[in-house]
């Protein structure tokens, strides 16, 4: 099971993971999201490069973030393996974003 780490830097945030990410973290997941945006986190970057593996619920944690930061006009900063990079603000673009390096998940 993969771990995440949020490092603050005064309003910005980083959630880093590393291994798959699934099952028991992903209300984790969601929980900490929701509160750095409540925060107003920005950027909040979440770097999953080093991410191996998805599932649904943190694919679903995630998009709804992606919605909620877009909702109040922030937006999702996502560092994906094979050193790609997307900015998201809602599900749609999320999820083709998790789609270019985790197909399977979305």
């Amino acid at each position: 099971m993969a771990d995440f780490t949020v490092l603050r830097l005064s309003e910005a945030a980083l959630v880093w993971a590393d291994g798959p990410l699934s099952g028991a973290l992903s209300h984790q997941l969601n929980t900490t999201l929701q509160n750095l945006l409540d925060e107003g986190a920005s950027p909040l970057v979440i770097d999953l490069a080093q991410v191996s593996a998805l599932d649904s619920g943190a694919v679903e944690a995630l998009a709804e973030a992606a919605e909620d930061a877009g909702h109040i006009d922030l937006a999702l900063h996502l560092c994906l393996p094979g050193h790609r990079r997307a900015v998201v603000k809602d599900s749609v673009e999320l999820r083709h974003a998790i789609g270019q390096v985790h197909p399977c998940t979305v």
